[in-house]
């Protein structure tokens, strides 16, 4: 071995043994990686995942898609429900911004669909679906099963995550004479058959001076679908 070689050697033994400052530099430099900020989702992501919050007869409800069934219902002429439905629904439609999809059912005797899908709630839709409302006839039915099974289809057909859906009712169902009892039993099973995707049915109902005491139907609708039971009182 030369001299050279020897003498190069012995600075590499030298260094490692005394702690020589590249050796540390190099360890630092290994460090130092460690002490940048984890990368992850921005805020802008986790913003725009984030579901809404609405207010409807005084409950609150998070989501990115809301359907809502209401009854255009009247008793002997009376409308007072129904103006209030229409009201409540504009007003929440109204807390809405456009990244939020919805749609709106409506009921007596018949259905009454306002539009094949659920669609962003932006200005123009939402001043569309309160003036399909202000055109309806309140008149006393309460013809629920295929009005909830529509609702249910819009809701499961939409893209969202969050999928709510709120159906009201101010009678125990009834429908062209097959009044509560079995057509009531028949609306329970049906409709929580249908909801597939397993989404929370909320359930609204309204009394009145002409009718009170019918609320079991919605207490069991909204139980067995993992959704919450109002009662609004006039």
């Amino acid at each position: 071995m030369s001299f050279r070689s020897l003498f190069i050697i012995l600075l590499l033994v030298s260094g490692l043994v005394s702690g020589n400052t590249l050796v540390t530099q190099a360890a630092d430099d290994l460090r130092k990686p460690l002490d940048l900020p984890s990368g992850g989702s921005s805020s802008d992501e986790e913003e725009e995942d984030a579901p809404e919050s609405i207010n409807f007869y005084g409950g609150e409800f998070e989501g990115d898609t809301f359907v809502f069934c209401v009854p255009a219902y009247g008793f002997c002429g009376e409308t007072d429900i129904f103006d209030s439905i229409r009201q409540e629904v504009g007003s929440t439609l109204n807390q809405l911004s456009g990244a939020v999809d919805f749609s709106v059912v409506a009921y007596n005797s018949q259905t009454y669909i306002w539009r094949p899908d659920c669609c962003s709630a932006n200005a123009g839709n939402k001043a569309s679906a309160q003036a399909w409302l202000g055109g309806l006839a309140p008149i006393e039915n309460h013809c629920l099963l295929d009005a909830a099974l529509v609702a249910m289809g819009l809701a499961q057909q939409a893209p969202g995550s969050h999928k709510q859906v709120i159906i009201c009712g101010a009678r125990e169902p009834y429908c062209n004479g097959s009044s509560g009892g079995n057509y009531a039993d028949l609306c329970l099973d049906s409709i929580s058959a249908a909801n597939f995707e397993n989404l929370p049915i909320h359930t609204i109902y309204f009394t009145s001076s002409f009718y009170s005491g019918e609320e079991s139907f919605y207490v069991n609708l909204s139980a067995m679908n993992g959704g919450n039971f109002r009662q609004v009182d006039y």
